[in-house]
């Protein structure tokens, strides 16, 4: 019987739904009543739309190498910067570089430092959105370029696949926002007795605090800083909007973006809640000052202007040469800086100082954006549920890890009394440790929705074959710790043949966790089977043990032989994997 929390909240969401369908009902009738303002708003949408299918298109052809370009530039601050603008600029989304900068960081492939750099390229890099604008799209008639290109990108999206799908899908985007430009042109031009700003021109002092927030909000809403410069410079060219307005208006485009970053912190872990806290900072900093100085960067923007032959009323090329400038301003100033900040929001944002053993710690949702980093965040996550089975066979056998994990076994620990109330049994162990975090794991991959080549895809494969096996080789240690604690007195018949076990065990374990090759793994636990199967004839024919022990410890010696052969095909498959990453 539903309780009066459920009736509330069906009473809320259909509450919800109701007021929606009324912002509707009312939107449809402002655009129905008002052709301009539908045509202004029909071409935003299609802009937005077309920098969706843009990114997306962009991420299916670079097939890991966009990835790989920005990681690889992370190692010197200047070299990030230039590399994180070039990108942006190729994509033209900083939003893209922004979420991929923190699945590095988040998936421990990059230093802070570095991350940091990549975003303040990522931001001057942005600014090649407003010169294409500026330069071309005010100035053409891009419908007449649209239409081809919708015209092919929608053939191939549907009749292609692979590469050219990707291809088809990237001029589908430009026809998008060739055509969404071309709109806005239109309904700016048909809106020349609506709603002017003339009247505020920026002559009293709460007027650039407006347009600032003008700014903010207009990006934040459509989230997508090209989409406001957009409408501002159409809003420039038609008159609709004069020119230092514009340019608070700009400065506030800056702001909003820093809500990309910390939406996408929202659901990641601690390193990507860092890099958005560097993203505002940066942001908020370089507003202030460009806020603080707009008139003479204005005076700047018209002295360079002047000097390279632009014409005196050319307000939206002037808007898109004031965005470069404060943004190149904010990186002079913020650059030296970076180290301070990077170890300012390290001890804003510290590592929780213990992580429970079964709360995956790379799986963040950041790193599912792209492909490398997902693979990397299932790498270094698999490496976790490794550790934690090594600990859970040391217990199987009946062996502190610390004897076993980081340098040789020795005999004296096996020899050792064995307490069987100080070995828990492993099952619990294993769903408080182990089979939350493969949960995750498993999870995590099957969220996984981008594009992978064919050597990304085999690695995940490999990972989760391993993991599997891992759980596997557990599973089998568990049924062989019920026999170690029955036979686990000094005076038992089977304690001599255990501890050999154990020893090899032990060892192949040692050896699985230094990475070396399976047949050094397998060696002990093959030569104490062979040992104790010559010896259990022995004892048996000198009625020195009893057949139903004898029968036990045979049953042992399967058994390990089986886990050891598990942890075998693991070893093989990781080796063959990173062989195949080394080759490739």
């Amino acid at each position: 019987m539903a309780g009066p929390g459920t009736s509330d909240a069906g009473q809320h969401r259909s509450g919800r739904r109701r007021l929606e369908l009324l912002g509707l009902a009312a939107a449809a009738a402002l655009l129905l009543s008002r052709p301009d303002l539908a045509t202004l708003a029909a071409g935003l949408g299609l802009f937005l739309w077309g920098m969706t299918h843009l990114e997306e298109a962009i991420k299916r052809l670079s097939g890991g190498t966009l990835d790989r370009w920005l990681h690889a530039a992370t190692r010197h601050p200047g070299r990030a910067i230039g590399v994180g603008a070039l990108a942006t600029a190729v994509v033209q989304s900083s939003s893209l570089i922004t979420l991929l900068a923190m699945s590095f960081v988040s998936a421990g492939l990059v230093a802070l430092p570095g991350a940091i750099a990549l975003l303040f390229g990522a931001n001057l890099g942005t600014t090649t959105g407003a010169w294409l604008i500026a330069s071309l799209g005010l100035r053409f008639d891009l419908a007449h370029y649209a239409m081809p290109l919708l015209a092919l990108g929608l053939l191939g999206r549907y009749r292609l696949s692979g590469p050219p799908a990707g291809i088809a899908a990237l001029l589908l985007g430009i026809g998008l926002l060739f055509l969404g430009i071309d709109f806005m042109k239109l309904g700016f031009e048909a809106w020349q007795d609506g709603l002017r700003l003339d009247g505020l021109a920026g002559d009293r002092l709460w007027h650039w605090p407006l347009f600032v927030a003008i700014g903010i909000v207009a990006t934040v809403v459509m989230q997508s800083s090209h989409a406001t410069l957009l409408l501002t410079l159409t809003a420039l060219a038609s008159g609709q909007l004069p020119y230092l307005p514009a340019l608070a208006i700009a400065i506030g485009a800056n702001i909003g973006t820093t809500v990309t970053a910390v939406l996408g912190a929202l659901s990641a872990g601690v390193a990507a809640r860092r890099l958005a806290g560097a993203h505002v900072i940066f942001n908020l900093v370089t507003a202030v000052v460009a806020l603080a100085l707009l008139v003479p960067l204005a005076w700047l923007v018209d002295a360079l202007a002047e000097l390279v032959g632009l014409a005196a009323t050319a307000w939206p090329l002037k808007l898109a040469l004031f965005h470069t400038l404060f943004n190149l301003l904010g990186i002079v100033l913020m650059l030296p800086w970076i180290p301070q900040l990077a170890g300012l929001l390290e001890r804003r944002f510290p590592e929780p100082t213990r992580l429970p053993p079964s709360q995956a710690r790379y799986l963040d949702s950041t790193a599912l954006n792209h492909a490398d980093t997902a693979v990397a965040a299932m790498e270094q996550e698999c490496r976790r549920l490794d550790r934690r089975a090594y600990h859970l066979l040391c217990s199987a056998i009946l062996l502190p890890s610390a004897e076993v994990i980081g340098h040789p076994p020795e005999r004296q620990a096996v020899a050792a009394r064995i307490d069987p109330d100080a070995w828990p049994g492993i099952d619990t162990r294993y769903q408080e440790r182990i089979k939350p975090l493969l949960t995750e794991i498993l999870e995590f991959q099957a969220r996984l929705d981008v594009p992978l080549t064919d050597a990304q895809q085999a690695r995940l494969d490999e990972l989760q074959e391993r993991s599997l096996r891992m759980v596997e080789a557990v599973r089998l240690g568990e049924v062989l710790q019920r026999s170690l604690l029955r036979h686990a007195a000094p005076a038992s018949p089977l304690r001599e043949a255990h501890d050999d076990l154990r020893l090899a065990i032990a060892t192949g374990l040692n050896r699985l966790a230094e990475e070396k090759e399976a047949t050094a793994i397998a060696t002990p636990v093959e030569e104490i089977r062979r040992h104790w199967q010559h010896e259990l004839a022995q004892r048996l024919r000198e009625h020195r043990l009893d057949p139903w022990l004898a029968s036990s410890l045979m049953n042992d010696l399967h058994q390990a032989s089986r886990l050891i052969a598990t942890l075998t095909e693991t070893s093989c498959a990781s080796q063959c994997a990173d062989n195949h990453t080394h080759i490739t």
